[in-house]
This record gives C-alpha cells, sequence and structure tokens, in this order.
C-alpha cells in the first residue's frame, strides 16, 4: 500500500537505462565513422602517391630512351643514361612498395567495414566536408555526463525509499478436502496486515548516500573538465584547419614553379644543353613537392573529420 513512489522510480530507473543504451550507441556508432573515415583517407593518400609515381614513372621511362639514343651519339655519357637509369629503377621499386601499402590499408578499411572482400578496386577522391554546429548541449559525449546525473539522483531516491516505513495488506482463500461432494465444509479464509518501520541499519543509508554524492561530484568535475576541452579542441581544428589552407595554396604555386622547371629542364635535356644532375634533382625536387602537398590536403582532411565528429549534426 501506499508504493506509487517506489513505482515511479523503478520507472525512472528503467529510462535511465534506456537513455544510457541510446547514446552509448550513438557514441558508437560516431566513433566507428570516424575511424572508418580516418583509415579511407589514409588509404587514398596512398593510392594518390601510387598513381602520381606511375604518371612519374612514364615520363622517366619515355626519357630514359632519348638519353639512350644522345649517348649512341656521344652527346651525353654512358654515366648519365645510368644515373637516370637508376632513378628509373627507385621509381618502380616504389611503386611496388605503394601498391603492396595500398592493398593492406584497403584491406584494413574492409575489415573495418565489416566487408569480406579481398579484391583490389581503387577508392573514389573523398568529399569531405564541415557539418554541423558547435552545440555541446546536443552531443552524446556530454549528455552521458547528464544522463549519469539523473542516474545518480534515483539512486539517492532508491536508498530514500528503501528505509521507509511499508505497510502491506494480503489475503487468500481456498478448500482442502479429499471429499467433493463436502468441499463447502473446509472452506477457509484469511486476511491481515504488516507494518514495515527500519530502525537501525548501521549507518549504511548515510555511506550509500555519500558514496553517491561523491560520485556526482566527480561526475560534475569531469562534465565541467569536457566542457572545457571541447571549446578549446574546437578552436584548435579551427587555427589549424586554416594553417593548412594557408600552406596547402603556397604549396601548390610552388608545384606548379617547379614543374614547370622540370619541362624547362627536359626540353634542354632533349637538346643536350644541360647536365643529368640537374634533371634528376629536378625531378627528385618535384617529386618531394607534390608528395608534401598530398599530405597537406589528406591532414585537411583529417582534421574535418576530426571536427565532424565533435559537431552536432
Amino acid at each position: 500500500i501506499f508504493n506509487r513512489n517506489v513505482i515511479n522510480n523503478r520507472y525512472k530507473t528503467i529510462d535511465v537505462q534506456r537513455q544510457l543504451v541510446n547514446n552509448s550507441s550513438k557514441i558508437s556508432t560516431k566513433e566507428l565513422n570516424k575511424a572508418i573515415t580516418d583509415q579511407y583517407l589514409v588509404a587514398y593518400s596512398v593510392l594518390t602517391n601510387l598513381e602520381f609515381n606511375k604518371s612519374f614513372l612514364d615520363l622517366t621511362g619515355r626519357e630514359n630512351e632519348i638519353v639512350k639514343q644522345f649517348v649512341e651519339k656521344g652527346v651525353y655519357k654512358q654515366s648519365d643514361y645510368l644515373a637516370l637509369l637508376v632513378e628509373t629503377q627507385s621509381q618502380e621499386i616504389m611503386i611496388r612498395q605503394l601498391d603492396n601499402q595500398y592493398r593492406n590499408e584497403l584491406s584494413s578499411l574492409n575489415l573495418l567495414c565489416g566487408i569480406n572482400d579481398s579484391t583490389r578496386f581503387e577508392l573514389t577522391k573523398p568529399d569531405l566536408r564541415i557539418i554541423g554546429t558547435a552545440d555541446i548541449s546536443k552531443s552524446p559525449e556530454y549528455i552521458k555526463y547528464i544522463i549519469d546525473s539523473t542516474r545518480i539522483e534515483t539512486e539517492k531516491a532508491t536508498v530514500d525509499l528503501r528505509y521507509k516505513p511499508k505497510f502491506n495488506w494480503f489475503a487468500d482463500a481456498g478448500f482442502l478436502t479429499s471429499t467433493p461432494w463436502n468441499f463447502y465444509r473446509h472452506f477457509g479464509y484469511s486476511a491481515g496486515v504488516s507494518l514495515n518501520i527500519p530502525v537501525y541499519d548501521g549507518k549504511q543509508q548515510g555511506i550509500e548516500k555519500q558514496k553517491l554524492e561523491f560520485e556526482q561530484n566527480t561526475r560534475i568535475g569531469y562534465a565541467t573538465n569536457y566542457k572545457n576541452q571541447y571549446s578549446m579542441q574546437i578552436t584548435q581544428l579551427t587555427t589549424e584547419l586554416n594553417k593548412l589552407n594557408d600552406i596547402s595554396e603556397k604549396t601548390r604555386l610552388q608545384l606548379e614553379t617547379s614543374g614547370q622547371l622540370v619541362n624547362v629542364l627536359k626540353a634542354q635535356l632533349e637538346a643536350g644543353l644541360i647536365q643529368m644532375t640537374e634533371y634528376i634533382n629536378a625531378i627528385k625536387s618535384y617529386k618531394t613537392i607534390n608528395s608534401n602537398i598530398n599530405l597537406i590536403n589528406i591532414q585537411k582532411l583529417q582534421v574535418i573529420n576530426e571536427m565532424n565528429f565533435l559537431l552536432t549534426q
């Protein structure tokens, strides 16, 4: 009797458990999406390097034939041709290494996605953009602390209800006989009430309440720390993205200049006007700059992925 508060508290406990499960599911989904996107970017970065080095191998291969003809005519020395040939062979080795690395990264991506497929295929260029707003109140990671607060308060109420007086009533009726024709003579019933009043529990109620208070204070500390870190992370990632955009533009201009230099030296090489070392150094520099710009572009996408993980969509 008079157990409405007990029943309501049980409903609240079940509702809190439901909220915790749903929120944990959202966090797990976000983490998995972020992990898959990160792995996709890693695999795509390797693929970009692989494709660039393949195109560069075609260029050096054509130059090999031209330089070989110049060596036969006495315009270039045999050592010049061998130097370019060594560079070409290094390019071939690098392509094999990158191809093997791409297969491994692709396999890791399939594993994360739960795809049982070893087929090699080329990934498409990711179109990753910033989606969402910086609203921490809707962030599942922060909502977890709010739900924990509700859970702790519900457990406090459960402790209090456990030590309140309980008033019960009971009743039963029936018959017991081995002779069915006179069962009415063996009919009986009973009824009664009981009152339970907690007297002394060895201060267990106070200890349990203290534990819950300590847990609540700890939760407040973690929630405050997460809120501060959230704002700092958004600011830091925004600043980092702006810097990467600036570096990317400057590196792109540097790549254009380096490409122009390679084309000029290529024409001069085919005319027999420069040393082979000049051309080899130029193509090495062009490869390095291209590798840098590819790395910067992937870093930009990784920062965007990190921001999307924090932002509320």
